[in-house]
């Protein structure tokens, strides 16, 4: 927690998450999108990368040395979707107090829009595309055509996110390379309808990232 600039994460939430949602979320659920579930979905992104198995279950060798090329997209799709399953698991302990998920999921979301806008083409956008078309694939979310709004379902969401991360988990442990790249071809770039969506942000010229300005001034 104390290595987050939350300051900084505030910013990305206030400047570019926010005016996203507002373009691309459905109207009725912009409610939940929220500060603190952006920070917990960050910190426990974070937190997953720590979790998983480092090696083979047939003691072949690393995971790393498994997946070769695709290790790093897989990781981080690994990281994304189990971060989201921790702060699910916690939250039915009981552990994050009164805490209704649907706003972690929501928030999700958005961030999904929010990250492949630095471009599908490196391991932390592949990871981006997988759960995205993953989640499509799972009715997990739909867009309404008239508005080009996203509309999540939470169950469906729900059931999504742990059969990925049981699907990704079991991979690197099989140490499955025909699988990580299969998966990694067929969903990991953007396709032309999220494509045209994200023009729409660009137009409105909400940034990609935030800017700092340092110097002796």
């Amino acid at each position: 927690r104390k290595l987050q600039l939350k300051n900084s994460i505030r910013s990305k939430f206030e400047k570019i998450l926010v005016p996203i949602s507002n373009v691309l979320i459905t109207e009725d659920q912009r409610k939940y999108i929220d500060f603190d579930a952006f920070f917990e979905n960050t910190m426990f992104h974070e937190v997953a990368h720590g979790l998983g198995v480092d090696y083979t279950i047939d003691g072949s060798g690393t995971v790393r040395e498994s997946l070769k090329e695709t290790y790093s997209s897989i990781e981080e799709s690994k990281a994304d979707i189990l971060g989201l399953f921790i702060i699910t698991k916690l939250a039915e302990m009981g552990e994050l107090g009164d805490k209704d998920l649907m706003t972690n999921y929501v928030t999700f979301m958005a961030g999904i829009f929010r990250s492949v806008r630095f471009g599908a083409s490196s391991a932390h956008g592949k990871a981006n595309m997988i759960r995205f078309y993953y989640f499509q694939e799972a009715g997990a979310f739909t867009r309404d055509e008239k508005t080009g709004t996203y509309s999540i379902n939470f169950e469906k969401m729900k059931k999504a996110m742990e059969n990925l991360t049981r699907e990704i988990i079991t991979l690197q442990g099989d140490g499955n390379y025909v699988k990580a790249l299969s998966m990694i071809e067929e969903k990991g770039y953007i396709r032309q309808e999220l494509q045209m969506d994200l023009n729409r942000l660009n137009e409105l010229s909400i940034p990609v990232d935030i800017v700092f300005e340092q110097g002796m001034k």
